[in-house]
């Protein structure tokens, strides 16, 4: 299991969106944050973290929907993407752990 997140501006998110439930990955959460441009100089900039926990098998099909959205917006400072290892997953409403509960 791994956790995917990704930092992108406001407009993207329903490219992003579309694009991940086009290869059946359609559980998220999304946040908004602040960032700012390389060198800081246009001062705090809105963004939206998007957060997927991920079974192996999804992995690669999450990274590239979102990589591919993210490399056709043409600019320098969009977004960016991290995989973390996810050590363990908890439904509660169901107590089931595991890769079950994502």
């Amino acid at each position: 299991m791994r956790l995917v997140i990704a930092i992108l501006r406001p407009t993207q998110v329903e490219s992003v969106r579309q694009a991940l439930a086009a290869v059946e990955v359609t559980r998220m959460t999304l946040a908004d944050g602040q960032g700012y441009l390389r060198g800081g100089q246009a001062g705090p900039v809105q963004e939206t973290l998007l957060q997927i926990a991920c079974n192996d098998d999804f992995l690669e099909r999450a990274i590239e929907a979102i990589a591919g959205v993210l490399a056709t917006a043409g600019e320098e400072t969009t977004g960016r993407l991290f995989t973390l290892p996810l050590a363990d997953a908890v439904q509660l409403y169901r107590a089931v752990r595991g890769p079950e509960a994502v």
